[in-house]
């Protein structure tokens, strides 16, 4: 009895303790792997978010963190990430809102990819 509650406060313990990601990317980019996730603020309301954007080639990876904000483009269905070195756009037309299990496109330019604008599958796992 006290291995089964040690297990199910250790399981409930590193679950408080995970980040939600709002927006998760991916793509290829000149033979890399690229993805970005850019996690939920806490508390909810805060203005910046964390965002993590991975590049992985021939069995090595870099990863950057960035702190990012985000601006909502109502009237273009659009949402806007931006920091220094990074710029992610994702566009979720014809919805006016995200929805669970969908597949958007993500238009990304990062200093880290040279500068270059990029295309990514972006979904938010999170959205209802």
């Amino acid at each position: 009895m006290k291995t089964l509650l040690l297990v199910a406060s250790l399981l409930l313990s590193f679950s408080a303790m995970a980040a939600w990601n709002e927006v998760e990317c991916e793509g290829r980019f000149e033979n890399k792997n690229v993805s970005l996730e850019v996690e939920q603020p806490f508390p909810n309301g805060s203005y910046f978010k964390r965002a993590s954007l991975t590049v992985a080639e021939n069995g090595s990876e870099k990863t950057e963190d960035y702190t990012v904000s985000s601006r909502l483009i109502r009237g273009f269905n659009r949402i806007e990430y931006t920091a220094p070195g990074l710029r992610l756009e994702v566009d979720f037309w014809p919805d006016q809102r995200p929805r669970w299990g969908m597949r958007y496109r993500g238009t990304i330019l990062s200093s880290t990819l040279g500068n270059k604008i990029q295309f990514l599958d972006c979904t938010f796992p999170n959205a209802y």
